[in-house]
């Protein structure tokens, strides 16, 4: 069995589903979720030692936070989901030493891989994060056909920001 060409584009296709663990992974929803437990157990444990302002305002932040929970969480990523049909279509990403090309079901692109400022990996999936704050280009880990495939896209990835000009003039 020959091996595949390692120059031959490496091409994923695949269609997401509303994406709620992406959010957990982040560091932000993580404080946002120990706050609103620790303001919760201070609530009660002020109604225990009866202090009724203290009680009162704990509580409050706590329902607060859950609801900023169950925003960031279930509401604003069904209204996304739901909202832009090229994150519900198939989409086609392609992966070669010096850029990355999507194609969606509104049109393509194709960008350098110095464009993206990091790599984020969950269990399920990789998030290829774009410089504009809270964006990035969402790759399912079940789009690789077979393990060779996800290693190939792991080494590929390691040219995330890094400049693709030449060494300097000297």
């Amino acid at each position: 069995m020959a091996e595949a060409d390692p120059t031959a584009p490496l091409c994923v296709t695949f269609r997401l589903t509303p994406v709620r663990r992406l959010t957990w992974a982040l560091v932000p929803v993580k404080v946002i979720v120990l706050v609103t437990v620790l303001a919760f157990v201070g609530g009660v444990a002020s109604a225990v030692l009866a202090n009724p302002v203290l009680t009162i305002v704990l509580l409050f932040v706590s329902l607060a936070y859950a609801g900023m929970l169950v925003w960031i969480l279930f509401v604003r990523p069904g209204q996304q989901y739901e909202r832009r049909a090229d994150v519900r279509g198939e989409q086609t990403i392609c992966f070669t030493e010096t850029e990355i090309s999507l194609t969606f079901v509104s049109g393509d692109s194709r960008v350098k891989w110095s464009y993206f400022v990091g790599l984020l990996e969950t269990k399920d999936l990789y998030v290829l994060r774009h410089p504009l704050k809270q964006l990035g280009t969402i790759v399912p880990k079940r789009a690789f056909t077979d393990p060779d495939a996800e290693t190939r896209f792991r080494r590929l990835a390691q040219q995330i920001g890094r400049s693709q000009t030449g060494p300097p003039p000297g």
